[in-house]
């Protein structure tokens, strides 16, 4: 190999797939931001704050990415846009919805093994029931930050698959072996939750699972819908439905129910949250294995035809898996 077949490949003259992530991730600093350990990281219990600056901040992250996302396929990969997986394809709000539906119910699967463990209970948040009847002024306050926490966890949960399951593992997905991509960003995705307070090895390998969970619904539907809408819904329904510990954080501060993760802390995964424990590794692992069997989960005509453009190093062959 000479230098210049270092760089382009002779066959398809585009820029090799690994430059061509890394251009991207020179272009998004946000990237670094989100695997680099912070020198003011959360403590204990820390609240994540439910703000009009924060959630214009993710904003900002997302429509910067979609901007650098769309030079790079436009010029590295001669895809459209639309290849990236956020298009209003046919389906994809089923997509949308199938995601809510089965994000929401593993993580009521995953209280109720905690609970049958005797590590959870759940009571209606105090702040809105009290004595036995209901706070109108407290519940007015619950229903506005669980809506605030459905927005930012929306847009949070858009931005990291941008990050995670966009165009960095897309376009080393079209030319290496599919494993090589979902391992690789899986286990960038546990990193960057490494530095959130009270983590463990096991809350760090269960979201590295939850990556190559999050991977395989991408790989089923080729649309980013699914395991967007996987990821804001287990979050959502951890933290302001059950109010659990999100990756150790609290969102929001006013959930609407209060739920313990006591001993076994195993099983609980204590004060980081349910993803610290062995119940989320059973449901992440029997819902990868069900998505990956799933045979009604498709590719849209539409990104069927955005992807059939592409001309990089390998073909479509896991559009079906």
């Amino acid at each position: 190999m000479n230098l210049a077949t270092a760089f382009i490949n002779p066959q398809t003259k585009l820029l090799r797939s690994g430059w061509r992530m890394l251009i991207f991730s020179a272009l998004s600093p946000q990237l670094f931001l989100l695997l680099l350990a912070r020198a003011d990281h959360p403590q204990d219990g820390a609240v994540f704050d439910v703000s009009f600056p924060l959630i214009t901040l993710f904003v900002a992250y997302i429509g910067w990415t979609l901007l650098i996302a769309w030079l790079c396929l436009r010029f590295l990969d001669r895809l459209k846009l639309a290849s990236l997986g956020f298009a209003f394809h046919r389906g994809w709000w089923r997509d949308v919805l199938t995601g809510c539906l089965i994000g929401a119910s593993m993580i009521a699967v995953v209280a109720g093994l905690q609970f049958a463990g005797g590590g959870t209970r759940v009571t209606p948040n105090p702040f809105w029931w009290r004595g036995g009847a209901i706070d109108y002024s407290g519940l007015q306050t619950v229903a506005h930050e669980t809506l605030g926490a459905l927005l930012l966890l929306i847009l949070a949960g858009a931005f990291e698959e941008l990050i995670y399951r966009g165009y960095p593992f897309q376009t080393l997905l079209r030319s290496v072996p599919t494993f090589v991509p979902i391992l690789l960003f899986a286990l960038l995705f546990g990193i960057s939750h490494w530095e959130n307070p009270n983590s463990t090895f096991l809350s760090t390998a269960n979201t590295a699972l939850a990556g190559i969970w999050l991977s395989l619904a991408y790989l089923k539907t080729r649309s980013l819908w699914l395991p967007t809408s996987l990821h804001f819904s287990w979050n959502w329904m951890m933290g302001a439905f059950f109010g659990l510990p999100v990756s150790g954080l609290t969102v929001p501060q006013h959930p609407i129910f209060v739920s313990t993760s006591e001993n076994p802390v195993w099983l609980t995964g204590g004060s980081y949250g349910c993803e610290g424990g062995i119940a989320v590794t059973v449901v992440i692992v029997i819902a990868t294995i069900f998505i990956w069997r799933a045979k009604w989960l498709s590719v849209s005509p539409e990104m069927r035809a955005a992807l059939s453009g592409q001309t990089s190093e390998k073909q479509i062959t896991t559009i079906d898996l």
